[in-house]
């Protein structure tokens, strides 16, 4: 018999191999599985009936070789569907077991999470045509997930999938056919065709899930850098009539009080020091701000003579602790103009630092003149509250409250990262 009248003509040998071998493991899968069941029923018949032993052997024979007449011409018909299917023949195609694998642009642990929604999906029962019930399970310790039409999955086979960490941190998905019993019939090409869509569906879900997170991050890159385009705007505007004031007293000083004069000049230089390397910075700490503040009040005492002192209650522990620039002399710049400066008496700036459970609490105190109608919604105020609102949202506030006895007190409330926290 010519089981290969229904190869398609081609003189590709490999395509002639590929059917031969086609035919050969679909009669050994199909005798496989129907000739012990044959043997069990003679030997049944040889214990229950008359019939000689030779019969029996000759009716074995007999269904033997139409079984494999039958199998035979089952795998020539299927050759045929292949070919009006214009299916190229593979041996992937006629595997009871194909596979195939991709790499994955997310990490193990990510893949695996989205392989399973996926998997375990009412679409992907739809897309393997499982219309009726779907068996789902996984083991997230070995990274493999495994789908079928029902448990156990010995009977009618399942798909299975695992995750696979490469050199690199790079992940690799493997899909492969499991088969149960039915690797015993003729293979239509069913396996390849559900092993193919399942690494279709999650590729496609892999790619998009990277797509979506590069175009996240992408979205964050531009907030930030708005976000430091804003901040460093807002920091240019704080209040310059300091710096030429100081300038213009210094050259009244440098006739009248040449070491009164030296004396703002240094501390002059030492105010610009600290502050120039935070004029394009979003962070600095209480320590730099503190030092800054310090040079200023320096400046002013010497302007104000004895209209003005100054004290710091600072811990030693916040001085490291990071800090929006030029927040802290803004406070101190506003209770110098709005409380003490219209004083006709002496007053006292109080500049405070501590760390109050999971916060950074700041406090400048003055005992001018007090609120006043204007008190919070001053330009150096208000440049304060919008930084506030972009760096940290609703975690941080600005209070600005009666002092004790006389004056204001400001107070800025600033929350710590998880490792300042202490």
């Amino acid at each position: 018999m010519d089981f290969l009248t229904s190869v398609p003509e081609s003189d590709d040998e490999e395509q002639k191999r590929i059917a031969r071998l086609y035919v050969w493991h679909s009669l050994g899968r199909m005798t496989a599985l129907q000739i012990p069941f044959l043997l069990i029923f003679i030997s049944f018949m040889a214990r229950a009936s008359h019939f000689s032993t030779p019969f029996l052997i000759g009716l074995a024979s007999l269904n033997i070789v139409s079984l494999v007449a039958g199998s035979m011409n089952m795998a020539r018909r299927q050759l045929a569907l292949f070919r009006q299917s214009e299916m190229t023949l593979t041996r992937d195609l006629i595997s009871a077991r194909p596979r195939r694998a991709f790499m994955s642009p997310l990490d193990p642990i990510s893949s695996f999470d989205l392989c399973a929604d996926v998997l375990s999906s009412i679409g992907t029962a739809k897309a393997l045509d499982y219309r009726t019930t779907m068996a789902f399970g996984y083991d997230q310790s070995k990274g493999l997930i495994q789908i079928g039409r029902w448990r156990p999955f010995w009977v009618l086979g399942s798909v299975v999938v695992e995750i696979a960490e490469m050199e690199g941190r790079r992940t690799q998905v493997i899909v492969r056919r499991k088969p149960g019993l039915n690797m015993l019939q003729v293979q239509t090409g069913s396996a390849l065709q559900t092993v193919e869509a399942v690494t279709s569906l999650l590729r496609d879900a892999c790619q998009q899930r990277r797509r979506a997170l590069d175009a996240d991050k992408r979205e964050r890159t531009l907030e930030r850098a708005a976000l430091q385009a804003k901040l460093v705007a807002l920091q240019a505007q704080v209040e310059p009539h300091f710096l030429y004031n100081t300038l213009a007293n210094l050259k009244y000083l440098i006739r009248t009080d040449p070491d009164i004069a030296q004396q703002m000049v240094e501390h002059l230089v030492g105010y610009l020091q600290t502050a120039m390397p935070d004029m394009r910075s979003v962070s600095s700490t209480v320590g730099r701000e503190v030092e800054l503040v310090r040079h200023f009040l320096s400046i002013m005492q010497i302007r104000m003579g004895k209209r003005l002192s100054f004290e710091f209650d600072v811990d030693d522990d916040a001085l490291d602790l990071a800090v929006p620039p030029a927040m802290l002399i803004s406070l101190v710049e506003n209770a110098v103009k709005h409380g003490l400066e219209r004083a006709t008496r002496p007053g006292r700036i109080t500049i405070g630092a501590a760390i109050e459970g999971a916060q950074l609490v700041l406090r400048v105190a003055d005992d001018g003149i007090g609120l006043k109608d204007e008190a919070g919604q001053g330009f150096g105020l208000a440049n304060i509250h919008e930084r506030l609102k972009l760096l940290y949202g609703e975690a941080a506030s600005l209070l600005v409250a009666p002092g004790a006895l006389h004056g204001v007190t400001v107070t800025l409330t600033i929350p710590l990262s998880k490792q300042q926290e202490r």
